[in-house]
């Protein structure tokens, strides 16, 4: 169902290298044609400099890195007056879109509900501490009218502070998809709020002869690709471990390059990806090599 009032969305993004990827320019200029505002909420200071090549509607928030894409988002949202918007969107930098949003954006007119997205999930961490683990995924959801002042509240009881002087990373991410990626939507159903998702992951995984809950945005990109949803996973992309290079090969090249936009540069857009999980593989032999010398060295010490 269509809504009177302004639309906005906070893109969360976190990139080290000092530029804007093109695969990101393009999302955040297809989501402004959708949204009347976008904020780019992002660690990196660099962006600014590329105002010029970004939508007229597109502003950037620049902030610090603390407790990943909801501090991101928590600090997006205190930078604005909930009130004015009639919908709020958390979309992150985690997909690579390949198209036109349209086909979403289309399909979510017709919807009567308080919130909505891309994907659900039913996955349960071993950490969790929800009965029912269902949630929509935190990549793209849309909070309409209805969702906001309990999206505020909801923010209001998380204790930022907390997670901010948390040093554990695998505690503060644990903390973060526990009491933000599936405590959020659970809040919400509890007060009563309807969603809906695009990809309902449960029956799209019955379809594929799957019972168990799985990432369906992972284990099927490709086919979610084929049926007309032009959007996978920077993950599925940067994955370098040797199993999934010797069983998806050069699968998400030939997609990208098949069922791309043809009026966007796909092959600068598929050199970039290339760069950049080659510097990530760089960064990550770096990592591994200064362990190994450290571990030597408080052998010898």
């Amino acid at each position: 169902m269509e809504q009177k009032g302004k639309k906005l969305c906070l893109f969360l993004h976190h990139f080290i290298d000092e530029y804007l990827p093109l695969y990101v320019r393009y999302y955040l200029n297809e989501l402004s044609h959708h949204f009347d505002e976008v904020r780019m909420v992002t660690t990196n200071e660099v962006v600014s400099s590329s105002r010029d090549i970004l939508k007229s509607n597109i502003k950037i928030q620049i902030e610090e890195n603390e407790g990943y894409d909801f501090g991101l988002f928590y600090k997006g949202f205190k930078a604005i007056n909930p009130s004015e918007y009639s919908q709020i969107a958390c979309i992150n930098d985690s997909n690579i879109l390949l198209g036109r949003l349209n086909f979403l954006f289309d399909w979510s007119r017709n919807l009567t509900v308080d919130f909505w997205g891309l994907v659900d999930s039913e996955e349960r961490p071993w950490f969790s501490s929800h009965e029912s683990n269902y949630h929509v995924q935190s990549h793209f959801v849309v909070f309409n009218a209805n969702a906001i002042p309990l999206l505020q509240a909801y923010l209001s009881k998380m204790d930022f502070e907390q997670l901010r002087r948390e040093t554990d990373l695998k505690k503060l991410r644990q903390k973060i998809i526990n009491d933000w990626e599936i405590g959020l939507t659970q809040f919400l159903l509890s007060n009563k709020l309807s969603c809906k998702t695009f990809i309902n992951s449960r029956g799209y995984a019955s379809k594929q002869g799957v019972s168990r809950p799985v990432n369906v945005m992972h284990k099927y990109y490709a086919e979610l690709v084929k049926e007309g949803v032009p959007i996978i996973k920077k993950r599925v992309v940067m994955n370098r471990s040797l199993k999934h290079r010797i069983r998806h090969r050069n699968q998400w090249r030939r997609l990208v390059r098949k069922y791309g936009e043809k009026n966007w540069e796909i092959e600068e857009l598929v050199e970039e990806l290339n760069r950049i999980g080659l510097q990530q593989d760089k960064r990550l032999l770096n990592t591994f090599s200064a362990k190994i010398v450290n571990w030597f060295l408080s052998k010898t010490a």
